[in-house]
């Protein structure tokens, strides 16, 4: 009777261990998978940002290229564009004298008086070319001053290099000053313009 005793009581026992074991193991179990899918569910969200940071930048680093791309077109038309039209508006003012030549027609920019000398700029829009000569002329009743001085040649138009002749070669009073232009192609005179010198 009191085997039979000790062996229910073992048996019961062991019935609760195992019961426990397997609790404990099941537990265990679902602990390790909620683990892992936490960490696949953590490491596909990384991916994702990262995945989505990626496509983002390269969508900014693309767009900010693109839209530099069609700055430099949109420029570039234009500055064509303009250039076609100065041409145009070059040739529709360019008229002829009898011998065939370009009339230009410059125009005084400035005439002033510094460090001593008389300094004078012009520039001739009606004509695009290479070549010429701007002639300033500095005139007081009959005493005349030239200046010679090449051009710069712009997209659109000519300018005259600034000249600067020595002040004291000018008496005072009020001096005119005009520009005559001249190439193989064209020639002409500006109107002039006065410097009163002290």
């Amino acid at each position: 009777m009191v085997k039979k005793q000790k062996r229910n009581k073992n048996t019961s026992k062991n019935i609760i261990i195992f019961i426990l074991s397997v609790l404990l193991i099941a537990a265990l179990t679902f602990g390790v998978i909620v683990f892992i899918k936490q960490i696949k569910s953590d490491n596909s969200k990384s991916n994702q940002d990262n995945a989505l940071d990626q496509n983002t930048a390269d969508t900014e680093l693309k767009t900010e290229e693109d839209f530099k791309d069609e700055d430099k077109v949109a420029k570039s038309s234009n500055d064509a564009k303009d250039r076609m039209e100065a041409d145009e508006k070059v040739k529709s003012q360019t008229k002829q004298d009898e011998s065939g030549k370009n009339i230009a027609e410059p125009v005084i920019s400035f005439v002033s008086e510094e460090d001593g000398k008389i300094a004078a700029g012009g520039a001739i829009y009606n004509i695009n070319e290479s070549g010429g000569t701007c002639t300033y002329i500095f005139s007081k009743g009959d005493t005349n001053i030239t200046a010679s001085a090449g051009i710069l040649p712009n997209p659109s138009y000519i300018s005259c290099e600034t000249v600067r002749v020595d002040k004291a070669k000018f008496t005072t009073g009020t001096w005119q000053v005009k520009i005559q232009y001249k190439s193989n192609l064209s020639e002409g005179e500006s109107e002039t313009q006065s410097i009163t010198i002290q």
